[in-house]
């Protein structure tokens, strides 16, 4: 049934997109060659992390999964197909053009060009910048985190395969504006958004040049997801019970799966689909995070030499059951001594008027002792390991000296008694 469903679906999407590139022939060769359709950062990001140095495929040339499993590159495109990849253009979940835009309706007079925030949100939710655009915060995984129940003693209904904590919205989304309000070249990804395209006036009283290295979202955004630790294992084998309590992980398919699979007597095999080819295949991939959090952030040098918030996606830690119940990996999370994560650059869509406190980066433990964070001291957050950072580097000793400086301690006096 799956297979037909997505056959489907996927003529469904030549036939609409062949509609559409007939007139939008410029508009339907760019975004073959966007971020959307390729997914190439993504996929390449995460085959490195893994193991696979030398990586340069896309969504179209991704590779089939190894058979034979010694190590987690031999994982990991198993990994991406089943657990990473369910949102493309061309699976179930999506229609070519019209997972952003809307059909004809009524009698085919009507087309709603510009994607609506609703259709931005059924990929980008959860972990990934968007969600808390609507001031969504994914709950743990844990059943007792359903809570508050509904006055009939039901569960609240889910979003996205997961419930959320609500939290602040972001300013833009509270005066109307919808995602391609500043995301306006999607299909050829040819030019970032910036917010100096909008606030061209920007006032140097309340923006000093000592800070012209930092980031815009970096202070003006009032929250952020940070989830670390993130615990994958492939499974074989019909071993169900354990999760009866972690049937929501974030994947409606798993979710509906073991639903049933805890009803039934005789227990039915592990399978999940292959989101890129459509074919079910033998094993789930269970996740779950350590801990998740809001209040804590991570500042490094960025490649263009913006000081920016960082965080990891992902720290992994790699599993994997045969059918025979071996278990072939065990919680592995490095790779010749090197960690299995990844810290890219977070742009979180949270932003308010007004900036965080000066204490949030001058007093911020995360960059300031985090020796003693790592020692368990203070925290146990697990901290970029030398070379995670993508593309970036940690705060100089001279850029941390300067957290404590003389001037910031000036500075902060003067405006609590002026």
């Amino acid at each position: 049934m799956f297979k037909i469903i997505f056959i489907i679906f996927v003529l469904l999407e030549t036939l609409y997109s062949k509609k559409c590139s007939s007139c939008h022939k410029k508009e339907a060769q760019d975004c073959r060659h966007s971020i959307h359709y390729t997914l190439k950062k993504a996929i390449n990001i995460t085959r490195k992390t893994w193991g696979i140095d030398k990586s340069n495929v896309t969504l179209q040339t991704l590779p089939l999964p190894k058979k034979v499993i010694h190590s987690p590159k031999d994982l990991v495109d198993d990994f991406l197909r089943r657990k990473c990849l369910k949102c493309h253009i061309n699976t179930k979940k999506s229609e070519g053009c019209l997972s952003c835009h809307n059909r004809h309706q009524g009698k085919g007079t009507y087309f709603k060009a510009k994607a609506s925030t609703k259709k931005c949100l059924n990929c980008h939710n959860k972990e990934y910048t968007g969600g808390e655009y609507i001031g969504l915060f994914p709950k743990d995984f844990e059943k007792s985190y359903r809570a508050p129940l509904t006055k009939k003693g039901y569960f609240p209904p889910s979003k996205y395969g997961i419930d959320y904590h609500h939290l602040s919205e972001d300013i833009h989304y509270k005066m109307g504006l919808g995602c391609v309000d500043c995301h306006k070249n999607l299909h050829s990804d040819s030019k970032k958004v910036s917010c100096i395209d909008c606030h061209k006036k920007l006032s140097s009283k309340n923006h000093p040049l000592y800070h012209k290295n930092i980031d815009c979202i970096a202070c003006h955004s009032s929250w952020q997801i940070n989830s670390y630790e993130l615990s994958v294992l492939r499974d074989d084998t019909p071993n169900y019970n354990k999760w009866k309590r972690l049937t929501m992980q974030e994947d409606t398919y798993l979710q509906n799966f073991l639903t049933k699979a805890l009803k039934q007597k005789t227990k039915p095999i592990p399978i999940m689909p292959d989101w890129v080819s459509g074919k079910l295949k033998t094993g789930i991939w269970y996740s779950g995070y350590r801990y998740r959090r809001w209040e804590d952030f991570y500042l490094a040098n960025d490649d263009d030499g913006k000081i920016k918030l960082f965080r990891p996606l992902y720290q992994y830690r790699i599993s994997y059951k045969d059918k025979n119940g071996k278990m072939v990996l065990d919680d592995v999370s490095k790779i010749e001594g090197r960690s299995i994560e990844v810290w890219l650059p977070y742009y979180p869509h949270t932003i308010g008027k007004y900036a965080k406190t000066c204490e949030m980066c001058h007093n911020n433990s995360l960059v300031l002792q985090p020796k003693k964070l790592n020692n368990g001291l203070a925290s146990d957050l697990k901290l970029p390991s030398p070379g995670s950072l993508y593309n970036a580097t940690p705060l100089t000793k001279k850029q941390i000296k300067r957290l404590f400086s003389k001037k910031y301690k000036e500075t902060r006096a003067h405006l609590f008694f002026k």
